[in-house]
């Protein structure tokens, strides 16, 4: 996709500080607007407008042969926003490596000076930055044909071996017949408008809606880049979307368009060579791909696909800011949206695949997202707009980027020994200071979103609701029993003050689950329980008997659970499913027995306890009657069959606890989190989707 109409290829070159002093010329913003510069540092126009004041080396002009041939009038050049041009091949320092901006003080910026160079060009741009290219760039053919050679090799052509070994060999040449009518695609574009991008951010609503009505009227006539676009929209949009909703609309069931669709899609990221293209609409369709297959697939695969996606950021160049290369404006955001969104994801997959993610991304010197809404943008403008101190469209994407802003400068705290929330499971910091950078994060989204959100409003609540998580997610973390090898050696103040925080963190899972307001947002936070806060609260269950937090807390595992046993009814039946099962009525029996002790009334007896303890019951019946149930093939969410069974799973869809299994073997007393670390990592890996890798579009 292409951010802006210039159709010139653009280079732009950084090259490190000269020691000699240079001449100091006017700065790049007041040489782009015409206008007079005092030549401080900032400059009084920058520091009037609040934008960083950039000034670039004044090198002398160098001698270059002219040629006589036609290429000699398409000339490399610095982009529109450069205010010099002295050669084909400018320099364009990254200004804050060298010293502090005029804004962004509190933002990281990048280590050192970097040599590179970015070709740019309609809607692609490739970032090179090794000395080999440096000591070579004069001699550089044109940029043209460099963007043509180094990117893809035209989209009739075969798949590679490179790219089948990913997304399979067999490819359609023709995939417009895969797409839903004129009336579905626009009908999903609004869905997307509606429940994904208000959370993502990463494409210009007002841009892509134009493309997409003119794409909608002749399909056969679209870009292939374009159309991997349209193949993840249509994935992520029906993900979000409940299984009636998808009935009803589209007259089929959600789960054979989401195959169909997720199959078209690879077969486009194929077809537009996605291990060579340097085109950012593949990269935000990947993306938004990516989005749409975590909750049914595997997080190992899913995070291995993110480095992938990182691979074509970097080689697009998103790892530097926009602003630093002469990029437009509008470029510049969405790109340092992109870029953000991906690093989330690749953190998140990383942490949920029990690994700690190297993409060190906030060390680099992309800039956050401005704090503005897409009617502010546009892709002619040649002003940076100014952000808002209240709350926008970007109020959720924002405040998941100030988290892991705080996570940076804390992670400094320890000596940098541990990367993101790391810090807060280190040994070297107290609990006063890890309690202090979480009072600091609470702070700060109060003060700079919760202050505007109006509850009303489905983004600001669950973007409220988001902050508040985190919080809470943060502070269990810091105080968690394995920081002191179980829970045998806290103090019941300590413990008492852990339960109400996992109560207050499955309180919010619930409601976004219940609330009705954000069920649009549902996919965001849909099957990722707060496992660990659920085996806590079940642990400390058996031996509290208070009527308040303790009723609560039963109410809410008896929703939460009861839930996540019906979506996983017919799935396969892991060692985690098993232990939790067993934890539940063990945790419950306990605390009958406790409130019987101290004579206080039994509470209502929960839901997913009479299922739980008949099918127990079940069990037990069938193992002394010789009669063991056999395994059944299990279904995935997207109707792929799995090669594993599902043993102890009736007929009638009913789970039935294997009586073999031991449960004094979780009478967790110390409670043993490394054993239910091993079951979570274990119950992530069961869960690959077949279809992942295949790329059938029939």
């Amino acid at each position: 996709m292409s951010y802006s109409n210039d159709h010139r290829v653009e280079v732009v070159v950084q090259e490190s500080r000269n020691n000699q002093t240079p001449k100091v010329p006017s700065c790049v913003v007041c040489a782009r607007r015409k206008v007079k510069c005092d030549r401080t540092h900032p400059c009084s126009s920058c520091a009037r407008h609040e934008v960083e004041c950039i000034y670039l080396p004044h090198n002398p002009p160098q001698r270059r042969k002219r040629r006589r041939s036609e290429g000699n009038h398409r000339r490399i050049s610095l982009s529109r926003q450069s205010p010099t041009r002295k050669s084909n091949l400018a320099s364009a320092r990254i200004s804050n490596v060298d010293h502090a901006p005029a804004t962004h003080n509190d933002f990281p910026v990048a280590p050192r000076a970097e040599q590179g160079m970015l070709l740019t060009g309609e809607g692609q741009s490739i970032y090179l930055d090794s000395n080999l290219w440096s000591s070579v760039r004069g001699e550089l053919p044109q940029a043209e044909d460099m963007l043509r050679d180094m990117s893809d090799h035209g989209s009739d052509q075969e798949v590679d071996n490179e790219t089948s070994l990913i997304l399979g060999g067999t490819v359609k040449k023709d995939l417009s017949v895969l797409h839903p009518s004129p009336l579905h695609i626009f009908k999903l574009w609004q869905t997307f408008l509606d429940n994904i991008n208000p959370l993502t951010k990463i494409l210009h609503g007002p841009t892509i809606q134009q493309q997409i009505l003119k794409a909608s009227d002749s399909l056969h006539t679209i870009s292939t880049e374009f159309e991997t676009l349209l193949f993840s929209i249509y994935c992520i949009s029906l993900v979000s979307l409940r299984e009636e909703d998808v009935q009803n609309t589209y007259g089929e069931c959600k789960t054979t368009l989401l195959s169909r669709y997720r199959r078209a899609a690879r077969s486009s990221f194929a077809k537009a060579g996605i291990l060579r293209t340097s085109k950012i609409v593949v990269l935000q369709a990947f993306i938004l791909y990516l989005l749409a297959i975590r909750e049914s697939s595997d997080p190992h695969s899913v995070w291995s696909l993110c480095g992938l996606a990182v691979r074509m950021a970097q080689r697009i160049g998103l790892h530097r800011d926009g602003s630093e290369l002469g990029l437009s404006p509008f470029e510049t955001e969405m790109r340092r949206r992109l870029w953000r969104q991906l690093s989330i994801l690749d953190v998140t997959t990383a942490q949920s695949s029990g690994i700690t993610s190297q993409l060190s991304y906030l060390s680099a010197d992309v800039r956050p997202p401005s704090n503005v809404n897409d009617s502010e943008l546009d892709p002619r403008m040649t002003d940076t707009p100014r952000g808002h101190d209240g709350a926008t469209e970007m109020i959720f994407v924002l405040a998941r980027n100030e988290f892991g802003e705080w996570m940076r400068r804390w992670s400094k705290a320890d000596g940098g020994a541990h990367r993101g929330r790391g810090f807060l499971t280190s040994s070297s910091l107290s609990l006063e200071k890890k309690d202090k950078a979480i009072d600091e994060l609470n702070d700060l989204y109060q003060m700079k979103f919760l202050q505007y959100c109006d509850k009303t409003i489905p983004l600001h609540y669950m973007a409220a609701r988001l902050m508040r998580a985190i919080v809470c997610q943060m502070r269990f973390t810091a105080h968690h029993p394995r920081q002191y090898g179980g829970t045998d050696r806290l103090s019941l103040p300590v413990r008492g003050h852990i339960f109400s925080t996992c109560l207050h963190i499955i309180e919010s899972f619930e409601d976004c689950h219940s609330n009705e307001l954000i069920q649009r947002f549902l996919w965001h936070v849909d099957n990722h329980i707060p496992w660990d806060a659920l085996i806590y609260m079940l642990h400390e269950l058996r031996t509290r008997i208070d009527e308040g937090e303790t009723k609560r807390s039963w109410v809410l595992i008896d929703r939460v659970y009861s839930r996540h046993y019906e979506q996983m009814r017919n799935r396969p039946k892991s060692a985690l499913h098993t232990a939790m099962h067993a934890l539940i009525l063990k945790a419950w029996k306990a605390h009958t027995e406790e409130r019987a002790r101290f004579k206080r009334s039994v509470l209502p007896y929960p839901h997913i306890i009479s299922v739980l303890a008949e099918n127990s019951e079940r069990g037990t019946s069938s193992h002394r009657s010789g009669l063991t149930p056999g395994p059944e093939p299990g279904e995935s969410a997207v109707g792929s069959p799995r090669e594993q069974s599902t043993h102890g799973i009736p007929p009638d869809g009913t789970e039935v606890i294997d009586p073999s299994f031991e449960l004094d073997q979780y009478n967790h007393s110390p409670l043993d989190w490394g054993q239910w670390d091993d079951l979570l990592d274990q119950f992530q890996q069961d869960f690959t989707n077949s279809e992942l890798f295949t790329t059938d579009a029939s």
